[in-house]
């Protein structure tokens, strides 16, 4: 009887420690969980700069200094159950992050979290402004942009990786290769991003958003005619420098133009022949018409040479989805309304009622 007691008393202390272990245990385990909480609900941003060749110790200093993190012991032990690979770079954290978030953003692979430069680019641009955005923003010469972006040797290595750049970009007249083959974004750059890596930036983000039409492209006709790549996004910039403020406009004038391609008419583009000039301009005159480019197509049939300007994935859309009609004509009025025409008499009489330049 008295060893069942001391045995019943033994069982109660084997599960009083249990218990206690188990406890603590749990006790341990929500506290480090809320320790690699977020050290706040709201929004604050914080900027934080990770110098070259900081440990993780230097890291969870530097996040400590700026109150990023809950609990440092608990940050120094997560750092010992979890790889990461840091790189230096100056970040724009929030004070809303937990610690694995926080981490994941220091690996440097989310650019939209870098602080340090970031370009945009819009959809009508041409290749001269793009450089002069990038050289404002990053301090790379302009000429330096212009001189790599027409490097035929650079070029060729760009047409060998890239599905939708092709040996046309390189013919003759062309002024620049990569003239609307440049993805209109806003890019985030980081301080060892230079005028080759923020080029392929470029190129990447156009073939994300061309690749799920890459058969139609491939696959567009015009009067029976495949359009190559080149020609197809010649067109397209076309479209999007003429600027028709909705869809069903675009995919009209589209047609207009397509059209006038069928029936062997010059396009008779303003916004080419602007594109030939180097100039943009409403009020084209007749001593711009006469000026000889490759861009001219007032002077020369079919479509101009290359892309007149970088080109908006809405825009391809359209031009894919393009209406027909019996129009041959159109006119823009001032407040953005287009006026179709089947005969150059009607276009005429839109053109004479409604000029407003």
């Amino acid at each position: 009887m008295e060893k069942l007691k001391k045995l019943n008393i033994k069982v109660k202390i084997a599960i009083g420690c249990i218990f206690i272990l188990i406890v603590l245990f749990l006790g341990s385990f929500a506290f480090y969980h809320n320790g690699i909480n977020a050290v706040s609900s709201k929004d604050k941003e914080v900027i934080v700069s990770i110098p070259k060749g900081s440990s993780g110790n230097n890291i969870l200093q530097i996040l400590n200094k700026k109150d990023l993190l809950k609990s440092p012991m608990c940050a120094k032990i997560y750092l010992k159950l979890n790889n990461y690979d840091f790189k230096s770079n100056v970040y724009i954290l929030n004070k809303n992050m937990d610690l694995k978030e926080i981490m994941t953003i220091l690996e440097g692979k989310d650019k939209e979290y870098i602080s340090n430069t970031k370009i945009t680019v819009l959809d009508g641009q041409t290749i001269p402004e793009y450089a002069r955005i990038i050289s404002k923003q990053t301090g790379i010469d302009y000429n330096e942009i212009i001189q790599k972006w027409t490097d035929h040797t650079y070029l060729q290595k760009l047409i060998k990786k890239y599905w939708f750049l092709t040996d046309d970009i390189l013919n003759d007249g062309i002024y620049y290769p990569l003239e609307g083959y440049l993805a209109p974004e806003t890019y985030f750059l980081t301080q060892e991003d230079n005028i080759e890596s923020i080029t392929k930036m470029m190129l990447d983000q156009t073939q994300k958003h061309l690749e799920k039409y890459k058969n139609q492209i491939t696959n567009f006709k015009i009067n029976s005619q495949t359009l190559t790549v080149h020609q197809f996004m010649t067109l397209s910039s076309i479209v999007q420098r003429e600027s028709p403020v909705n869809d069903q406009d675009r995919q009209l004038v589209c047609g207009v133009l397509i059209n006038r391609l069928n029936k062997q008419m010059p396009l008779q583009c303003d916004v080419t022949v602007n594109y030939g000039n180097q100039e943009v301009k409403i009020d084209v005159k007749h001593t711009d018409l006469n000026k000889d480019t490759k861009y001219n197509t007032y002077k020369y049939k079919g479509l101009p040479v290359g892309p007149i300007s970088a080109i908006s994935t809405g825009i391809i859309k359209n031009v894919l989805n393009y209406k027909e009609s019996e129009y041959y004509y159109f006119f823009a009025t001032q407040d953005g309304k287009v006026l179709y025409a089947k005969t150059y008499q009607e276009h005429q009489a839109n053109v004479n009622s409604n000029k407003w330049y």
